[in-house]
């Protein structure tokens, strides 16, 4: 996923690793997380695919090293963002994939997230069954601890559909944000 997202930051402008990461934690950082220490071999790795060009500039006393995506790391990039989410995925991998809707096509984007849409109702769907057949009263520490992770899949699936169907219809996206009585 690393991969797509370093292109995705450099698709139509030019910026050094420096800026990239900076780009990162700007924008995907609030739920992906990106170091030094793995960001620069990736880079390297899709310089020498011919995903990404790799010019060096002298600013100064500094020699940097501007990135850029390739017409082949665009479709590539396109490729991926164009597929249907994948399922198995981490939380953060999914987001990532919809951080760059932006790219896609209305039509394309609009389908991919109601197919979305439609696994996060079927996983809400089993976890309410659930729900129904286990027990909530007179529980020992343990069950109920492992039991309140069921009832956190619960709400967090209802916090996605109402996100994604906030997203399809573009919404203001202030409306998202409401307090909570904590």
């Amino acid at each position: 996923m690393l991969d797509y997202i370093l292109i995705g930051m450099v698709l139509d402008t030019e910026l050094t690793g420096y800026d990239i990461k900076k780009e990162v934690e700007n924008s995907i950082g609030n739920f992906y997380r990106v170091s030094y220490g793995r960001m620069y071999p990736t880079l390297k790795t899709l310089t020498d695919k011919g995903l990404l060009t790799m010019t060096e500039q002298m600013e100064g006393k500094r020699l940097k090293r501007y990135y850029k995506a390739t017409a082949t790391g665009k479709e590539v990039f396109m490729e991926w963002l164009s597929a249907p989410i994948d399922l198995k995925a981490s939380g953060e991998a999914q987001l990532a994939q919809i951080f760059f809707y932006g790219e896609l096509p209305k039509e394309v984007r609009d389908i991919r997230l109601q197919e979305y849409e439609l696994f996060i109702q079927q996983a809400l769907m089993q976890f309410e069954n659930i729900a129904k057949a286990i027990p909530t009263e007179n529980l020992d520490d343990k069950d109920y601890y492992g039991i309140s992770t069921l009832y956190y899949g619960l709400q967090n699936a209802h916090n996605i559909i109402r996100w994604i169907r906030h997203v399809k219809e573009r919404r203001p996206l202030n409306e998202l944000i409401k307090p909570y009585n904590v």
